[in-house]
């Protein structure tokens, strides 16, 4: 019997050791809202009230996923992590109906090492735009969120959020700083994706720079020059956010960097834009449970022969943290500047709620 006891009881030891080394971890979050969405005069939109998931001004696209990590010894680990989106509102499945289209990757590395991930991953601009803004790229403060210019979708801050089979490495953090390499090939079906990214956090201050660009499959040499800058500043009271983004050479068949579908900018005249500067800032402060945000996004876009015109967004939002999980959140932004009567967005208020588990 003595025997048989200490048998079991190696045997749970084994077990709890094992379970220790390697983790796995189902996740998820759902994110919905109700917004208002009022057309400018010029627009040839109507107004509009709807339900969104999160991946429309939201805080966050609905999805689930899992994780793992396994440990491997010597400090080396292995993951992968599998996440799909679903759009709430109507249970259909986001990111065109791909099975697992916010990303899917897996990874080896160490704190000594740093991180190699291969895989569907997050475009580098979109990391350092989450370094610029209150709420990290979320409600209608978002100058990621392409507007509808008469009909057709034009970007503020370019953000192709996701890249498929991207190859990336991360370096160590080096007194509060670490690079990011990543390369695509394209595979015939996309231009090549290149990309190098640094990232800068210490104390109170926190800052990111990438810059990006694809080789043309057909030959045009480099093309979609995205070069964007972020960073944030902590005072305790309140927390000031900053950003600009250089666009140079833009087009739209790369699917990759820019993922433009479209550059033909429609307002008091028409052109297709070739290039685009657009800068962002922000401020924020916390009360409690509240989070307050406002912010002020600018984006000036140019045609080859020196034609331009600029759209502006006005934001503000709070968010409610009803728990560490679950938030209440609201926010409104208006449309200014040359094209503001030509969108279809001109001014959108939302109210919605989001819960993780």
């Amino acid at each position: 019997m003595k025997k048989k006891l200490a048998f079991s009881t190696i045997a749970l030891l084994c077990a709890g050791a094992a379970s220790a080394q390697s983790t796995v971890t189902i996740y998820g979050i759902v994110d919905l809202n109700i917004s208002r969405v009022s057309a400018g005069p010029r627009s040839g939109a109507g107004d509009v009230t709807a339900m969104f998931d999160g991946t429309t001004n939201g805080l966050n696209g609905s999805r689930w996923g899992i994780r793992t990590v396994e440990d491997l010894g010597g400090g080396l680990k292995a993951g992968v992590v599998m996440e799909a989106g679903v759009n709430a509102d109507s249970g259909a499945a986001a990111q065109g109906g791909l099975a697992f289209g916010r990303q899917i990757y897996v990874a080896l590395g160490s704190d000594a090492a740093g991180e190699l991930r291969l895989g569907r991953q997050y475009a580098m601009h979109d990391v350092v735009m989450g370094y610029t803004n209150p709420f990290g790229n979320a409600l209608v403060l978002n100058p990621g969120i392409g507007v509808t210019n008469t009909g057709r979708s034009l970007p503020q801050f370019i953000d192709a959020p996701r890249i498929n089979n991207v190859v990336r490495y991360t370096s160590p953090k080096l007194g509060g700083l670490n690079a990011s390499l990543a390369w695509a090939p394209g595979e015939g079906s996309a231009d090549r994706y290149a990309a190098v990214m640094l990232q800068y956090g210490l104390k109170k201050f926190e800052a990111a720079l990438s810059h990006e660009w694809g080789h043309d499959r057909a030959g045009a040499g480099r093309t979609n020059k995205v070069t964007t800058l972020g960073a944030n500043y902590d005072f305790g009271v309140a927390k000031i956010w900053g950003g600009y983004q250089q666009g140079r050479d833009l087009t739209t068949s790369s699917g990759n960097v820019g993922a433009l579908s479209n550059l033909l900018v429609t307002g008091p005249f028409a052109f297709t834009a070739k290039d685009l500067n657009v800068y962002t800032a922000a401020i924020s402060a916390p009360f409690g449970p509240v989070l307050l945000g406002a912010n002020y996004t600018r984006t000036r876009y140019e045609s080859a022969g020196g034609q331009s015109l600029a759209l502006g967004k006005v934001g503000i939002g709070a968010r409610y943290g009803l728990s560490s999980r679950t938030f209440l959140y609201a926010g409104l932004s208006r449309a200014t500047d040359d094209l503001k009567d030509f969108i279809s967005q001109e001014q959108v208020f939302q109210l919605g709620v989001r819960t993780a588990f």
